[in-house]
C-alpha cells in the first residue's frame, strides 16, 4: 500500500465540478485530500458542464449504482440557431435555424414533461457492437441509436434573451439533457444546442451544499443515514451493540441481532445496517427461503470498537490482543446478568488496576441458569446486548464472550485458568466467594487460590453487596420483576428494567399503535396492563449520528407473548429500542 492511504475511510463526498474537466479527473482531488484510492463518482457530467457530482468513498462505492439512479436537477442554457455535430460547445457547427420566440418556446415545453422516449446524442458513451457511440462517429462510422424512455418531472423557463434560453429540468436517470435542447429546438421548428450545463441537485443532494476541489477535507465526508437509504430503495435496521463484534467480522447472521423500523419493514430486498451509534455498517439482502427471511451480506464497513469483544474460540486460538497480554490482565467472569449492585463491586476491583494491567471481563451470551435449567427458567433480566453496553460504560478494555455449550462444559477449571493465563496474561482475578468454574463447577474459590499461586496469578475475594437485608443477586431482581415491583428492581440495577427490543418484529395497527411478539431470551413480566417509556432510535439529518433520547409514554398490554403499545400520538416511523417499565 502506498504511504498515506486510507482505504479504511467511508463517506460521501459532495463535490462542485468546474467545466473543462472530466468528471474522471475531478475525483483526484477527493483522493489527495481523504488519502484514498477508493472513489467512484454517481453519474458522469461532460466536461463542458459543472455542477454537483456526488462521489462515494471507501466501502461506500458499493452504493454508486443506487445514486446513479437519482432523479437530477439541471439548469441547461440553449443557444438557439446553430447546431453542432456533438451537441454542446465543444463540437463544429453543422445547422442553422431561426430564432424561436419566448411564445414559441413557452408553448412546446409542456410537450416534454411527463415520460417521454429520447434519442440519445450520437457523440456519447454508449455501447454500439461494443464500441463506444462517439469513437465510431470519429472513425466515419454512422451510428444509429435506438430511442430510450425517460421521465422529466418538471420543465421550466428560467430566462430568455436574445438567441439563449436559460432552462431549469428534473429528469430521471439517463436523460440527455443535450438531447433535450435539440428536440426543444425541434418543436419550434429551428436547431439548437447546449451552450452551458450546470447539475444543482441529485437525489436528495444539493449544490449549494458541495465543496470546490480545492477545499475537500474529511470534515467533507457525508455518512450515509437511513433516509438516504430509504431513498436508494433500502429499507433500514440497527445492529445491536452486542453483536458489533460478530457482524463486523462476517459471523453467520441472526435476525436477533437487528431492530427494525416498524413503517418499512419488509418494504425492500436490501436492507441498510447502522452501528447503535448510527455510523452506516454495510449492506445486507433479504430472500425468503420456505416462507422465513434469511439475511446474507452485501457488504460490511468495519466498525472499530471502544471495547473490543473476543469469543472462546479466538482466546483457544491465540488470537487475543498481543499488548494487552505483554501488558496483562485484570479480569472478572461470571454471568452478570444485569450488571447490579453486587456485579458492581466486582467490576470496580478489576478496572481500579487500569494503570497496572487490562482491565477485561470474561461472560456468556446469557444467564448459566437459562443453559442447566431450559424448562424452568423464567429468562434473563437483560439481553446480551444491554449487558455489553453496561460493561463497556463500566471501563472495561475487553470482553471475552462464551455461548456455552456442552464442549465448554467438559473443561476442567485448571484447563479453563491455564488457557486464560497463556493466551491472555491474566494476573488477577476478582471474584464472590461462592465463585466458581470448571467440569460441572467442581473447582471452588479455594482451589482456585491454589492454582493462581501455581500459574502467577494474584485472587481477590469481594464479599457480596446487602441491600434491604438481602444479597443483592440476579435471582432477586428477577423475582422482583415477576411480582411486578419495578421500583425495588431498579434500586438493585442502578437503571429501569426495560426489554430491549432488537430482533423484534413491530406491526403498525394504526397511527398510534403498533405490536410485536416477544422475542429472545429476556425476562417478560406477567400479563397485564403497564405504563412504559418507549425509547427509540433517532438519526440526524445531515450527520446520521444517532439520536437515542426520543422518547415517548405508551401505555403497554402484555399478553401471551405478545406487546402491544398504544401512544397518544401519531407514530410516522421509527426504531423502537427499548421499552422501560415505569
Amino acid at each position: 500500500m502506498k504511504k498515506n492511504q486510507n482505504n479504511e475511510i467511508s463517506g460521501i463526498v459532495l463535490l462542485k465540478k468546474q467545466a473543462g474537466k472530466t468528471s474522471f479527473s475531478s475525483l483526484s482531488s477527493v483522493k489527495r485530500a481523504l488519502g484514498t484510492t477508493k472513489v467512484g463518482h454517481t453519474g458522469t457530467l461532460d466536461s463542458f458542464a459543472d455542477g454537483l457530482l456526488v462521489v462515494l468513498v471507501g466501502r461506500l462505492t458499493h452504493l454508486v449504482p443506487h445514486i446513479t439512479n437519482f432523479d437530477k436537477t439541471y439548469q441547461a442554457l440553449i443557444e438557439f440557431g446553430t447546431e453542432t455535430d456533438t451537441l454542446d460547445p465543444t463540437g463544429l457547427v453543422v445547422k442553422t435555424g431561426k430564432i424561436p420566440s419566448r411564445e414559441e418556446l413557452l408553448a412546446v415545453l409542456p410537450d416534454f414533461f411527463g415520460e417521454t422516449e429520447q434519442i440519445p446524442p450520437a457523440y456519447s458513451a454508449l455501447h454500439v457492437d461494443g464500441k463506444r457511440a462517439s469513437d465510431l462517429v470519429r472513425e466515419g462510422k454512422s451510428v444509429e441509436l435506438k430511442a430510450r424512455k425517460i421521465t422529466i418531472s418538471s420543465i421550466s423557463l428560467i430566462d430568455y434573451y436574445g438567441n439563449f434560453a436559460l432552462v431549469e429540468v428534473s429528469c430521471s436517470k439517463g436523460t440527455y439533457i443535450r438531447s433535450l435542447a435539440r428536440d426543444i429546438a425541434a418543436r419550434c421548428g429551428t436547431v439548437a444546442h447546449l451552450k452551458e450545463l450546470h447539475r444543482t441537485r441529485v437525489g436528495p443532494f444539493l449544490l449549494k451544499n458541495a465543496v470546490t476541489e480545492d477545499s475537500v477535507s474529511s470534515a467533507s465526508l457525508i455518512s450515509l443515514t437511513p433516509e438516504i437509504a430509504s431513498l436508494c430503495g433500502m429499507d433500514s435496521m440497527v445492529i445491536s451493540s452486542g453483536a458489533v463484534a460478530d457482524f463486523s467480522t462476517g459471523r453467520p447472521l441472526k435476525n436477533r441481532w437487528f431492530i427494525r423500523d416498524f413503517e418499512s419493514e419488509g418494504k425492500s430486498r436490501e436492507k441498510a445496517v447502522f452501528y447503535p451509534d448510527g455510523v452506516f455498517a454495510g449492506v445486507l439482502t433479504c430472500s425468503i427461503v420456505k416462507n422465513r427471511a434469511r439475511l446474507s451480506y452485501g457488504f460490511v464497513v468495519p466498525k472499530i470498537q471502544k471495547m473490543k469483544i473476543y469469543s472462546w474460540e479466538q482466546i483457544s486460538n491465540g488470537k487475543f490482543s498481543c499488548d494487552f497480554r505483554e501488558k496483562g490482565v485484570a479480569l472478572t467472569i461470571g454471568s452478570f446478568d444485569g450488571s447490579h449492585l453486587g456485579h458492581r463491586a466486582l467490576f470496580d476491583a478489576v478496572v481500579s488496576r487500569k494503570d497496572q494491567f487490562v482491565p477485561g471481563v470474561l461472560t456468556f451470551t446469557r444467564s448459566l441458569r437459562g443453559y442447566k435449567n431450559p424448562d424452568s427458567y423464567e429468562g434473563d433480566v437483560v439481553s446480551i446486548s444491554q449487558k455489553l453496553e453496561n460493561l463497556s460504560s463500566q471501563g472495561f478494555a475487553f470482553a471475552i464472550v462464551i455461548d456455552f455449550s456442552a464442549e465448554f462444559g467438559r473443561i476442567e477449571g485448571l484447563d479453563f485458568l491455564s488457557v486464560l493465563v497463556k493466551n491472555c496474561g491474566l494476573k488477577y482475578l476478582a471474584e464472590g466467594s461462592d465463585f466458581h468454574c470448571g467440569y460441572r463447577g467442581s473447582t471452588g474459590m479455594d482451589e482456585i487460590k491454589k492454582i493462581a499461586g501455581e500459574l502467577g496469578f494474584s485472587v481477590d475475594t469481594i464479599g457480596s453487596v446487602i441491600f434491604e437485608g438481602e444479597r443483592v443477586s440476579s435471582s432477586r431482581i428477577r423475582s422482583c420483576i415477576l411480582k411486578k415491583d419495578f421500583a425495588f428492581a431498579e434500586s438493585m440495577l442502578l437503571k429501569p428494567f426495560e426489554l430491549d427490543c432488537t430482533g423484534w418484529f413491530w406491526h403498525k395497527e394504526s397511527e398510534n399503535v403498533i405490536s410485536a411478539a416477544k422475542y429472545g431470551e429476556q425476562l417478560l413480566p406477567p400479563d397485564g396492563v403497564y405504563r412504559v417509556m418507549v425509547h427509540f432510535y433517532d438519526f440526524c439529518q445531515k450527520s446520521g449520528e444517532a439520536q437515542n433520547s426520543r422518547a415517548a409514554i405508551s401505555d403497554c398490554t402484555l399478553e401471551n407473548g405478545n406487546l402491544r403499545l398504544a401512544f397518544s400520538d401519531n407514530l410516522i416511523s421509527g426504531f423502537v429500542r427499548s421499552v422501560q417499565f415505569l
